[in-house]
């Protein structure tokens, strides 16, 4: 009889795990678990490319970011709205997020940033006046908060924070 995780992960190589049904109650769950995982991997979605996602609902403020950001010489993907931003997530696949919280019409990109993929990073960057309230947010979220105005220290910390998200680029 089957049972061991090294003959489940055997099978799972094979790919003749279809059916756990034969294992013993322990193995098949395990077995179930591996076939999960081997469907999920199958329809996992691409890595993320290098490119960065500004989300801002502020003309003025998106022109200033995406100025910020030029230096880094990945293409930038704007979206004003978080129905653009979801988007942009499911077409262009960015690596990084740059995101005003509050978006207009009650929108924050709250939710757009729990909807990332998980190797999507992210920043919040705001001046609205309960930060508190918003960092609680951006750490429930897995995202770093920077506070506007952006002084130039501040600016330059933005640009480098960014610039850790990018992945190596491709030799």
């Amino acid at each position: 009889m089957i049972g061991s995780t090294t003959d489940i992960v055997e099978l799972a190589a094979a790919g003749l795990t279809a059916s756990c049904s034969f294992l013993s109650l322990a193995a098949r769950s395990a077995c179930e678990s591996l076939d999960r995982i081997v469907e999920r991997d199958r329809g996992a979605a691409p890595p993320p490319r290098r490119a960065v996602l500004v989300l801002n609902d502020e003309p003025h403020a998106l022109d200033a970011i995406v100025a910020l950001l030029k230096p880094l010489d990945v293409p930038l993907i704007l979206a004003s709205n978080a129905a653009e931003a979801r988007a942009s997530l499911d077409r262009d696949r960015p690596c990084a997020i740059v995101a005003d919280y509050y978006l207009g019409r009650g929108e924050t990109c709250a939710e757009v940033l729990r909807d990332r993929r998980p190797r999507t990073r992210a920043v919040i960057v705001t001046g609205a006046v309960d930060t508190t309230r918003i960092a609680s947010i951006a750490r429930g979220v897995g995202a770093d908060l920077r506070e506007v105005p952006l002084t130039e220290e501040a600016q330059r910390d933005l640009v480098a924070l960014v610039a850790s998200y990018l992945p190596p680029e491709a030799a």
